[in-house]
Parts: C-alpha cells; sequence; structure tokens
C-alpha cells in the first residue's frame, strides 16, 4: 500500500548559490543554489527516503504503481517520466538572464519537453528583486544588438520582491532571479535553459560561461504585459489558487496553526 513518500533532495552547488540549503547537505556544504525535491530529469532520478520503498527511484515507482500513484490521464499521457520538477533556489547572487524553449522548439532541438515554470518567494532580502519580461517593446533585431552591447539589462522588467510574491513564466519569457531571494519554482522536467546574459561575469579561469544568443532569439516571446506579476488574494486556513496551466495548478495553503 502507498503512503506518504519522501525524497532525498538533489542538491545542486552553484557560483551564485547560498547557505539557506546547507542543512540539507551532510556535509553542511555552502554555495548550494538548488535543492530538486522531486525530479524525474535524466541522472536526477528522485529516490525515497522513508519507509519500506526507500532506495527506490520515481520512475521504478510509476513502473509498479502506475496510476495508482500519478493518476490514470498522466500514467496515459507521460508513462513513466514525472512530469513535473520542484525544487528550491537560494540566490546569494544574481542568476544569469535567460529564457526557456516552449514544447515545439524544445522536441524540435533537444527531443525534450520545454520549460514552463512558477516562482512562488519564499523569503527575501531587503531590496532583493528579480526580473521578468521586457519593460519596453523590442523585437528579435534589438534583443541581438542589445546582447551585443552589454545593454539587454535596459529593457528587463525588474520587480522588488517580499514573501507571498507569485511570478507565472510561460516558456519564452525572459527572466532572472536576483540576489537575496529564496524562492520555491514548480516547473516542467526539463533542464534547457538558454543563458542571454551573465554580467560579463568571469570564472577562475577568466573565462565567461556560455551564452546561447542565437538559440534564445527563436525562444522568446517578444510580446509586452503591463504587468507580469501573479496576484491573487491570501486566505488563512484555506486553498488558494495561484496559478493553472495545462502543465499544473499550483495552491497555497496558509495555516495558522
Amino acid at each position: 500500500m502507498l503512503y506518504p513518500l519522501k525524497f532525498h533532495p538533489i542538491l545542486k552547488k552553484k557560483i551564485w548559490g547560498g547557505e539557506r540549503l546547507a542543512y540539507k547537505s551532510e556535509e553542511h556544504e555552502e554555495s548550494i543554489g538548488e535543492s530538486w525535491e522531486i525530479s524525474a530529469v535524466e541522472d536526477n532520478i528522485s529516490v525515497v527516503s522513508n519507509g519500506i520503498l526507500a532506495d527506490n527511484d520515481l520512475q521504478e515507482l510509476i513502473e509498479v504503481y502506475m496510476g495508482d500513484l500519478v493518476g490514470d490521464h498522466i500514467y496515459e499521457k507521460f508513462g513513466i517520466e514525472f512530469p513535473l520538477l520542484i525544487k528550491y533556489i537560494d540566490a546569494n547572487d544574481d542568476l544569469s538572464i535567460q529564457v526557456h524553449p516552449d514544447d515545439k522548439t524544445a522536441k524540435e532541438r533537444h527531443n525534450a519537453y520545454g520549460k514552463t515554470e512558477m516562482w512562488y518567494v519564499i523569503n527575501a532580502a531587503e531590496g532583493a528583486g528579480l526580473y521578468s519580461g521586457f519593460s519596453q517593446q523590442i523585437d528579435a533585431e534589438e534583443y541581438v544588438k542589445r546582447v551585443g552591447d552589454n545593454t539587454i539589462m535596459d529593457v528587463l522588467q525588474r520587480y522588488e520582491v517580499s514573501p507571498g510574491d507569485v511570478f507565472f513564466l510561460p516558456a519564452g519569457r525572459v527572466h532572472a532571479i536576483g540576489a537575496g531571494c529564496f524562492i520555491a519554482e514548480i516547473q516542467q522536467t526539463s533542464n534547457i535553459t538558454y543563458r542571454i546574459y551573465d554580467y560579463d561575469r568571469k570564472d577562475a579561469n577568466g573565462n565567461g560561461r556560455e551564452l546561447h544568443t542565437e538559440l534564445a532569439k527563436d525562444a522568446i516571446d517578444y510580446t509586452m504585459s503591463p504587468d507580469y506579476r501573479t496576484h491573487y488574494k491570501a486566505h488563512t486556513n484555506a486553498t488558494v489558487e495561484l496559478a493553472s496551466c495545462k502543465y499544473f495548478t499550483t495552491n497555497l495553503l496558509d495555516l495558522d496553526t
């Protein structure tokens, strides 16, 4: 019989990672940027940590329990591949400006799923912010020009954030998490990221990280929006829907006990 399952976190050290996730590491390592709480990404399959099913991975469970675990309609569509990746992100420094392809582009280029995601801000340092979408209308030609002359930041919309803020990020939306943000991220099972701009940072050997200017150009949705935030009204001891799309629906349950 199935029971509430817990999984070992998959920890990712990042050059921008902080200290908030160190408690999840047996060695209390710092610079952990991400903790993947449940994952079916290739070579990063979550493993059960509790009960009689401990040490079985997520795909093995779905093979055995099928629709009883994930629901019949999900099993029929995705088979043994769990369709979501859920993670915590601790940004001690700014993450690169990036975009993710949609399903069609990801399938054609990488034989993979696209990446629509959402952020829930758990905590944020004073003045911490993030980027979502454009602050003015540009097109693909201007995008390439601005990446080339390091002015792409001038046309990105920045939001100062507080705990409880929500941002829904459909595939194609340019975005970045800023220093001081601690965020829960719910996304499609995909690890495809096109890096647009990385603040001209260099590694220990003096090399900059690879940019994917041309790949990103055709993946970006250049549509302008007056507000890229997701607005909702919080209620204590009641379920509140935060975001809903064909890939996931996320609800918040804020308890006072």
